[in-house]
């Protein structure tokens, strides 16, 4: 079963065949075996080919279960294109989406079925996927990817990762997030065992953990940070592979993270909806302080300046990202900091190369402000703020200064003393980064995906502010 196939879900009935009782899918206490995924993929694929055309959208607005990954395959396989929409997007949200992408068919439920057999399988440069942004910035963008692009992204997996048809796979968060629903799709489409939840909670985390065996850990920092408060004291040997995508985190997290998996290698990892794998830190290497790893396997970056020139190594620019793993266009919204160029892509982020093929990331075009007439990337100041003690969670924004043009304000989550906080910013960031301003925030608010909302967040420095 090492050959790939050119289509997500391909492989479905020859691995029901091969183990038709093995387990294939857990979601909390429910599971599906290989021969059961296959059947309801089967049959649900065919009914879907009776009632839209090649092509069309398949609005999937379940939220996590099995019957919303059932629905992902049944999709893919039959060439349509799955929109997997968040539950808890607000209705004006949903509505914007619904008129966007005008959805040929909306399952929220899925109906009984017959079983049926894989019809002949689309082109492999076919769509098959419209996933949304986390929203932390405003309304949802819908990116559209095609098969291609994510067999290509699970060869990645595979090489730099080491994940097989022999791990336990588990994606604890939304299916919203393309991490977490990256995770279970590639599981399953090799033949791996693949777990999930219908809403992430450490605790079952954990259990589930141990009980499967997990071998393998999709997670957010933030995730990872939750489950170690939750196994404290506790251990599970039988995680080897821990892969992490999202912010920068803590060095006594780490530590933490190591007790509760002994066995596990962690490898962090920098990516984006619209690009997938870029750079990869591995577990095996020295990673500079600063560094998100060096490109992917088949990856090729460029810094480039605003006239799309190539930078030498050292200076800062736009990061440009070349591979066979991009996705092909937005299906509803725009990004302007998003261009395409020689076959390479940016999104807006912004970094540097060193000698040795590192790539630091400075921030995203889109948050960047001007204050005293300094660039300033929030990201950066985040990042210090982050790594102090007793700071847990740091987002920065600017609000208008009729001297400065831009104020930097601070969100905070945890416990500080401000002057001692001012003094360990002034060791490491110019004044003009330093924020003028710190509001403590406990109650944090994420998105779908765990990731900060920055939206509302914003919101709520300019309400309190206003006071």
């Amino acid at each position: 079963m090492s050959a790939e196939a050119p289509i997500i879900g391909a492989r479905l009935p020859a691995l029901a065949e091969a183990a038709p009782d093995r387990l294939a899918l857990v979601c909390d206490d429910e599971v599906l075996t290989r021969a059961q995924l296959a059947t309801h993929v089967g049959g649900l694929a065919a009914w879907l080919a009776g009632r839209t055309a090649p092509g069309e959208g398949v609005a999937l607005t379940s939220g996590n279960a099995p019957a919303l990954v059932e629905a992902f395959f049944a999709c893919a396989v039959s060439g349509r294109q799955a929109l997997v929409y968040d539950p808890s997007w607000p209705a004006p949200y949903r509505a914007a989406i619904d008129a966007a992408l005008a959805p040929a068919l909306t399952l929220d439920a899925l109906p009984e079925v017959p079983p049926a057999p894989f019809a002949e399988p689309p082109a492999p440069e076919a769509p098959f996927y419209v996933g949304f942004t986390s929203g932390s910035t405003g309304l949802p963008k819908g990116y559209r990817r095609n098969h291609r692009s994510w067999i290509d992204s699970f060869a990645v997996s595979a090489a730099e990762f080491g994940v097989s048809d022999a791990d336990v796979v588990l994606a604890p968060g939304g299916l919203a997030a393309s991490l977490h629903l990256y995770g279970v799709v590639h599981a399953l489409h090799i033949g791996a065992r693949a777990v999930m939840m219908r809403q992430f909670h450490p605790r079952r985390a954990l259990r589930l953990i141990g009980r499967h065996g997990v071998s393998a850990l999709y997670a957010t920092p933030t995730q990872l940070q939750m489950l170690v408060e939750a196994g404290t004291g506790e251990s599970f040997p039988s995680l080897r592979m821990l892969m992490i995508s999202g912010a920068k985190w803590r060095p006594e997290t780490r530590a933490a993270v190591e007790a509760l998996f002994p066995n596990a290698r962690i490898a962090e990892f920098y990516g984006a909806s619209e690009l997938s794998f870029v750079a990869i830190a591995h577990p095996d290497e020295r990673v500079p302080a600063g560094a998100v790893g060096r490109a992917a396997r088949g990856v090729t970056l460029r810094i480039r300046d605003a006239a799309g020139r190539d930078l030498p190594v050292g200076e800062a620019g736009a990061i440009w990202v070349g591979s066979s793993m991009l996705f092909d266009e937005y299906a509803c919204g725009s990004a302007p900091e998003t261009r395409r160029a020689d076959g390479f892509l940016t999104i807006g982020d912004h970094g540097r190369l060193d000698e040795a093929g590192f790539l630091y990331l400075h921030g995203r075009e889109r948050r960047m402000l001007v204050t005293s007439g300094l660039n300033v990337y929030p990201e950066e100041v985040e990042a210090v703020l982050a790594g102090l003690c007793g700071i847990e969670e740091a987002a920065v924004f600017g609000v208008p200064d009729p001297l400065r043009g831009v104020e930097l304000v601070a969100v905070l989550r945890g416990r500080y003393d401000e002057p001692a906080l001012r003094a360990a910013c002034r060791a490491v960031l110019p004044a003009a980064k330093i924020p003028r301003r710190f509001l403590a925030l406990d109650d944090w608010p994420r998105t779908a995906g765990g990731k900060a909302d920055l939206r509302a967040l914003e919101a709520i420095v300019h309400e309190r502010l206003k006071r």
